[in-house]
């Protein structure tokens, strides 16, 4: 889904609507069905109503109200709550044509600050929509904070914002005085882009794309979606095998980081890989050969200069590599110029080149989290994630996948904004796996971009997958996305 700003947004919708191609009713019925297709599809939203005795919505008197109305009811909600800074007969004439399709029985309007039990609930921002900006209202400001205050005292309370949250700037994701902390927000028809500000993280949370196809609204940077990625994997020849499914080869690990290279290799093997090995120094190799996976071909050598690069379809460098020695470094970099498939930097690689300033090499792909791209790019400070990503790739010709809650993947030539995983994913060796995702689909064949999009994409729904079966924990640790990682939807 395109990255776009509110007014392109809404001028695109208004185009569509005055020249008789949708009403805004139908409009609204096609965003409420999509919405809930999306919301049945994810792993957090797919038995909300099973899950949570009520649904309770908070909603303006717009439109953006009649999506959240709309959406609670077709989830098939039983007992809804209604919070309205207005009477609802105020409400617009599509907020009040889905109001009125709630049973009244099952309609419950909210004079005061609803109690939430045990059980938690499914709260619904429809307060404000992406078209308003500026200072809120005092009852609409009230009305957020009590939001965010039921979320903060029920933990097993899920918040879903509509469009956007409210209070938040939907072209420049700058807070108002308050703003509706989310855990998911549905963006419809596009993703707004201060909806990716930094910082706006915090209040949008995880990115559920709603397609409308009925406004043609044009291209720009990309958030990944699983449509967007369809087809992207090929699929195998049934004469298939494992010479030929891509042959992987890993520099990593060293005393006391033994667990990097291990969750690295296996990565690779989850993602596909048909041959992995593993290259150590020897003083390790006793360990790494009965702890690593078996399939994993796990080899020492004296030095590093030793590891071939012959027949490699891809390279992985860097997990649990430890602090290096310049010319330890330099015997890296001579093996990765040496070959011309896809290199993947990750870790340790990445400090090496910020302090021996190793030149990158031909087909590169950089994994960096953002205290490595400060080593790395020192000129950042000051500037924004999306300005860091833009600037480096401009002075070095590479493919970077710079980590992050929404991880931002450039050549320079595309932009892409993940927008799968979430804070459960913040445990050790969840960029050892990612990387070595990432080397596995560059040795399928796929463009070093391409691989690194993908590779950030299924890490993140293969952790959702993990948190799911998990009960919705704090964390997921790295290695249950293995079993995962097998599928884009």
């Amino acid at each position: 889904m395109f990255v776009h700003s509110c007014q392109a947004m809404r001028q695109a919708e208004q185009s569509v609507i005055e020249r008789g191609k949708v009403s805004s009713a139908s409009l609204m019925q096609h965003v409420i069905e999509r919405a809930v297709a999306v919301l049945r599809r994810d792993v957090q939203f797919a038995d909300v109503s099973h899950r949570f005795p009520c649904a309770i919505v908070y909603a303006g008197k717009g439109n953006n109200a009649g999506d959240a109305i709309g959406i609670a009811s077709a989830l098939g909600f039983q007992r809804i709550l209604l919070r309205c800074p207005v009477a609802p007969d105020m409400m617009s004439p599509e907020a009040r044509h889905w109001l009125k399709r709630i049973p009244s029985d099952c309609l419950v309007v909210a004079r005061e600050k609803p109690r939430i039990g045990e059980e938690g609930a499914l709260i619904i921002d429809g307060l404000l929509g992406s078209g308003v900006c500026g200072k809120l209202r005092r009852e609409c400001a009230d009305l957020v904070q009590e939001l965010n205050s039921l979320r903060a005292a029920s933990p097993r309370s899920v918040t879903l914002a509509v469009d956007i949250p409210t209070g938040l700037q939907a072209d420049t994701g700058v807070g108002c005085d308050c703003s509706v902390q989310a855990d998911a927000t549905l963006a419809i028809g596009c993703v707004k882009s201060g909806m990716l500000a930094d910082g706006a993280e915090d209040y949008v949370g995880r990115i559920l794309c709603v397609p409308l196809p009925e406004v043609d609204i044009g291209k720009s940077a990309s958030c990944v979606t699983d449509d967007s990625l369809l087809g992207l994997l090929p699929r195998r020849a049934y004469s298939c095998f494992k010479n030929r499914a891509g042959r992987v080869r890993v520099l990593a690990g060293s005393p006391g980081l033994i667990g990097a290279a291990c969750m690295a290799s296996e990565a690779a093997l989850y993602a596909g890989a048909g041959m992995v090995e593993l290259y150590c120094l020897q003083s390790i190799y006793p360990i790494l050969a009965v702890k690593t996976a078996p399939e994993v071909m796990v080899r020492g050598v004296r030095d590093f200069s030793e590891v071939p690069t012959q027949d490699a379809q891809a390279l992985l460098f860097g997990p649990g590599l430890g602090r290096l020695r310049e010319e330890e470094g330099r015997a890296i970099q001579k093996l990765w110029y040496e070959v011309d498939c896809p290199v993947v930097l990750d870790a340790d690689a990445l400090n090496a080149i910020s302090v021996y300033g190793l030149r990158l090499p031909r087909h590169a792909i950089l994994t960096p989290h953002p205290g490595e791209m400060r080593r790395l790019f020192p000129e950042s400070v000051g500037l924004t994630r999306a300005q860091i990503a833009a600037q480096f790739v401009a002075e070095n010709s590479c493919t970077l996948l710079l980590k992050g809650a929404r991880s931002i993947i450039t050549d320079g030539i595309s932009t892409y904004y993940n927008s799968s995983g979430g804070p459960f994913m913040a445990t050790g060796g969840q960029g050892d796996v990612l990387a070595g995702v990432v080397a596995a689909l560059a040795a399928t064949g796929l463009s070093c971009f391409h691989a690194a999009v993908l590779g950030a994409y299924l890490c993140g729904r293969a952790a959702e997958r993990a948190w799911a079966r998990r009960g919705f924990p704090q964390s997921v640790p790295a290695t249950s996305l293995f079993p995962h990682l097998t599928a884009i939807a």
